[in-house]
């Protein structure tokens, strides 16, 4: 043995320790360009171990980092694209994917119901930048939804089996918990992160993870039904009190927020998932008690500094003197201007000042409200194709409650669409088209039903089979 191989036993030997040097000097490389990147970097080698090791695994990693990622957990800025742990993940699941099918030879990608109207959407929003005042704002549009169709792929490909979908359920639910621990954590330390929201000025206004208060709830509301419906599925009590607990935390993090929008999308969502599923219904009334009561807690003693954002959701719902019917009225007159054609992707705050100066100037110059978005943007297509993408997803709904009737997956039959359904009235008053997590979540329910449609579809051939064989025993039996 040399002294060298004595001096990098420790390493495997010569060429290891050669590799494991090398990576000590890029790490430093990496932090003198940016201190963030060393981090990436060790992440992103943890990440692409996962998703090699167990694909599904990473999947989940990759739904976590899309909750996560905010403008304030950027890493690097690519023109007006910014790249944070959601891109870095999702490249890594997409080229793991690709590997994985291009080795076994066997095409992943499935197809599902929305996935036409969905194409000719984004078809259309890309045509749109032919007329569109400001071409990078358009992108800026454009280019998010097509990440979508990417994740909702990996979604309906990757998730094959039930036990696949409720594991990701419990990614989702622990991402939403870990961003409300991490939200607090900041809030005691007093850490500043991501930018000033005129919304949360004031103070009292939960932002999360730098995000303005209505986006921060938002990104929480989807998954508090579904936790609860989890709790359902629990045999041990100590199980069914951890989902429980979990739903709660993260309604009382949403309502922290202050979001009136948040707040009756939650509760729209519950009665709609009380009303149609008996399970969910006899445990809602000791849910909402349990949430009334932490409500009340946060309201009266001023939980966690919850108290001015639960009082402001007690508030008055009246939107006259609001800024928004002042949006909605320029989107009508973008639409009657271009006789239906819409502005096209992107070009809202440039053409604003031709409708409304002070609107123009404010920090509220978009439409608020995909409705309202798709009228001023994509005009009478734009407006047709997302309508029967809706009517494909509610057709897809009731067949996937139809197919579950009596399973354990007809609690989450419900209460995903439920939570959507809140999301879709609320969505008349804030947000954008292309709004992360919403597409996300429906690509996850979607997977759920394709996952049920084949097994229905495998039921149903095995019984064919089985009526053939008899048939043919029938033919063939010799009478006695």
């Amino acid at each position: 043995m040399t002294l060298l191989d004595r001096w990098t036993g420790w390493a495997g030997g010569p060429p290891w320790f050669a590799v494991i040097l090398s990576a000590q000097v890029a790490l430093v490389v990496l932090s003198l360009m940016h201190a963030a990147l060393p981090f990436a970097a060790v992440g992103l080698c943890m990440v692409t171990v996962v998703v090699v090791v167990r694909p599904i695994w990473g999947l989940g990693l990759l739904l976590v980092a899309r909750l996560t990622t905010t403008g304030a957990t950027v890493l690097l800025q690519v023109g007006p694209f910014g790249v944070g742990p959601f891109e870095v993940v999702l490249l890594v699941c997409f080229v793991a994917f690709a590997t994985r099918a291009a080795m076994t030879g066997v095409a992943h990608l499935r197809g599902w119901p929305w996935l036409l109207p969905f194409l000719l959407l984004l078809a259309w929003m890309g045509v749109s930048l032919i007329w569109s005042v400001n071409r990078t704002a358009g992108l800026r549009d454009v280019v998010p939804l097509g990440l979508v169709l990417v994740n909702a792929s990996l979604i309906v490909a990757m998730v094959r089996t039930t036990e696949d979908f409720q594991l990701m359920m419990r990614f989702w639910l622990g991402a939403c918990v870990l961003i409300g621990l991490i939200a607090i954590g900041t809030g005691v330390m007093d850490v500043d992160i991501g930018h000033a929201f005129k919304a949360a000025m004031a103070g009292g206004r939960e932002t999360g993870l730098g995000q303005q208060p209505n986006w921060f709830a938002m990104n929480l509301i989807f998954i508090i039904h579904s936790a609860f419906g989890m709790a359902l599925l629990q045999r041990g009590w100590h199980r069914r009190l951890v989902y429980t607990a979990a739903g709660l935390f993260v309604f009382f993090m949403m309502v922290k927020a202050g979001s009136r929008g948040g707040a009756y999308a939650t509760l729209i969502g519950g009665v709609f998932a009380a009303l149609f599923h008996a399970g969910f219904r006899r445990w809602f009334l000791r849910f909402a008690a349990a949430a009334l009561a932490l409500f009340l807690v946060g309201l009266r003693w001023d939980l966690l500094d919850s108290g001015r954002a639960m009082d402001r959701i007690l508030s008055t719902l009246l939107i006259g003197h609001n800024y928004r019917p002042g949006n909605w009225r320029v989107c009508l007159s973008m639409f009657e201007d271009t006789f239906g054609r819409g502005i096209g992707a992107g070009g809202y705050t440039d053409l604003l000042p031709q409708y409304n100066y002070k609107l123009s100037t404010s920090l509220y110059n978009y439409p608020h409200g995909i409705p309202w978005e798709l009228i001023a943007h994509y005009g009478v297509v734009g407006i047709v194709l997302f309508v029967v993408l809706t009517l494909t997803v509610l057709a897809m709904t009731g067949n996937l409650i139809r197919m579950t009737r009596g399973t354990d997956m007809e609690v989450f039959a419900w209460t995903m669409p439920a939570a959507m359904a809140g999301y879709s009235g609320w969505c008349f008053f804030e947000f954008t088209i292309t709004e992360k997590p919403v597409w996300e979540f429906l690509a996850l329910y979607t997977a759920l039903y394709v996952i049920v449609r084949r097994a229905r579809e495998r039921e149903q051939e095995a019984e064919r089979e089985a009526a053939v064989r008899q048939r043919q025993q029938a033919r063939t039996r010799v009478p006695a």
